[in-house]
This record gives structure tokens, C-alpha cells and sequence, in this order.
């Protein structure tokens, strides 16, 4: 469903890889490098309990000067623009997207569940939909942001803090999908939620293992990303590799992104690779 991509691709402590290619901190180097970098594959939602960092990512920020995710969420300006790039102009309405049960299904859900009206957010894209009910896939009562907590830590580092991307390019590809089709999605996220948390927990199962070619695989086999596989993962996966590149050539940088944009033959550890750097697990 849409919302798990949402929630795969936009850490917790890593445990010991089972094998060469079972890893979320890869260390980059070779190709020129001066100083080696990092990637790191995130996880949007998770449980606080889960979250504590491992000593082998606290070392790696520490030994690098420039953070990157996947959009710079410490840019107050953009963020603000971004913020204000939910609200739809007049004429629209969410409302209408739905058929009449389906609307009075979620507008029950979001109501008993989340403790908002769906009708305080009908002029609003279904995005900010999918980002309150993701935190509801999540099975533990404080779930927090992998994104935000890193963010945190390069912050107490003293690092520099970039975006692979926009906000508005991240914005721009769930604008490409239709609005019915995400509303679509999260009626059926409710209509059957417990799917929904089943195959996150699988998600998580994976992610917990650090077994990012089952992640990639668990990711691409659902139906609703099948279709938008190349959009929201191989398109941006080798969008980011001349910014990554073009960076840490430069300056030692610790990139966290998306664990589902590690694995495949079209992820960013496969891409970094063709392009001549050594890209090694840490244990």
C-alpha cells in the first residue's frame, strides 16, 4: 500500500549483518576519496524504544562533516512553503474523491482513531492523509521519526545539512499520482488495517535484520508500488547519485536515506558502485 512506501521510503540500532550484503551503514570509499563516507538506510516510523543508534553510527557522523537526507528538513523557509503547498485551492475537496461510504469509513476512522475531522482537512492533499495514518501502522504508542533523530545528532555534530532532493521534487512525485488513486489507498489501509500493520511488521522484520534485499523485494511485490516502482525509487535512486558523489569528493558526508533505496540492482549502493567507489557493510 501506499502509505507503507511512504513510510519505507521517505533506524534503529542496526544488528549484525548475516552476510556481506546484510547491512543498513555502508562505509563509501575508493574512487579518489580522501576520507570514506557513509549511507545509511532509514526507516520513516518506528518505535522510540527501537531507536537508540549504534555506537558504529555515532563514530561514522562523528567522522564526517556534511549531513544529507533526502530533503533538507532544517530549511525552515522551504518547509514552510512546502507546508503551504497542502493546501489545495478553492473547488477542491478530498470529499469528493470518495464514494459516500468509503468517505463516511474514513471520516469514522480518522475521527474515532486520529482525533481529527475529515472535513477540517478536505482541501488538503491526500499526502497529509497518508502521513496521519501511517503512524497508526506503527503497533507501540510513541512512534518517532528515524529522520528526525539523526537530524538531531548532526546538529549536535556541528554539521553541514543538505537534501538529496527538494522538498518540492519529493512532493512532485506523489503529485504525479492521482489524488483518487491515494484515496483509494487509504480507504483500503483502513478497510483492512490489520494487513496493513501485518505486512509492515514483515517490513520491519527485515529492516530489524538489516537485510536490505529482502526489504527492497518485500517493498516492490506490493501492488500499489508496482506500478510506481521507477517513479519513486530507480528515477530518484539515480537522481541522487551525482549529488552524492559530486558531495562527498569533497567532504566527508554521512547520507541517510530510504532503506528501500539501498537494495536492487537499480539501488543507490549498486549505482555508487558502477559509478567506482568501494561500498563495504560495517559491521
Amino acid at each position: 500500500m501506499l502509505t507503507t512506501l511512504l513510510c519505507m521510503l521517505t533506524g534503529f540500532m542496526p544488528l549484525t549483518p548475516k552476510d556481506s550484503s546484510s547491512s543498513l551503514l555502508w562505509k563509501v570509499s575508493g574512487n579518489g576519496l580522501a576520507k570514506p563516507s557513509y549511507l545509511f538506510g532509514t526507516i520513516h516510523m518506528i518505535c522510540s524504544e527501537d531507536l537508540p543508534f549504534s555506537v558504529s553510527i555515532i563514530e561514522a557522523m562523528k567522522e564526517t562533516q556534511a549531513f544529507y537526507m533526502e530533503f533538507n528538513m532544517d530549511d525552515t523557509l522551504a518547509m514552510t512553503k512546502v507546508a503551504r503547498e497542502m493546501m489545495m485551492p478553492a473547488g477542491y475537496s478530498f470529499k469528493s474523491l470518495l464514494s459516500a461510504p468509503d468517505y463516511t469509513l474514513l471520516s469514522k476512522y480518522f475521527k474515532d482513531s486520529i482525533g481529527v475531522p475529515l472535513l477540517t482537512l478536505d482541501r488538503m492533499k491526500p499526502l497529509v492523509m497518508m502521513s496521519m495514518l501511517m503512524e497508526k501502522t506503527v503497533t507501540c504508542p510513541h512512534p518517532v521519526s528515524c529522520e528526525s533523530m539523526l537530524l538531531l545528532l548532526a546538529r549536535e555534530n556541528g554539521m553541514s545539512i543538505h537534501g538529496l532532493e527538494t522538498a518540492e521534487d519529493q512532493l512532485a512525485i506523489f503529485d504525479s499520482i492521482p489524488d483518487k488513486e491515494e484515496a483509494e489507498s487509504l480507504v483500503k489501509t483502513v478497510k483492512d488495517l490489520a494487513t496493513s500493520r501485518k505486512e509492515y511488521q514483515q517490513l520491519l522484520a527485515a529492516y530489524y535484520a538489516a537485510d536490505i534485499n529482502q526489504l527492497y523485494e518485500l517493498i516492490i511485490r506490493e501492488e500499489d508500488i508496482a506500478r510506481y516502482k521507477t517513479l519513486m525509487l530507480d528515477n530518484r535512486n539515480r537522481n541522487w547519485i551525482p549529488v552524492i558523489s559530486g558531495q562527498i569528493q569533497h567532504v566527508p558526508s554521512f547520507i541517510a536515506c530510504g532503506a528501500g533505496h539501498l537494495g536492487g540492482q537499480n539501488g543507490v549502493i549498486a549505482l555508487l558502485r558502477k559509478a567506482g567507489y568501494t561500498v563495504a557493510p560495517v559491521m
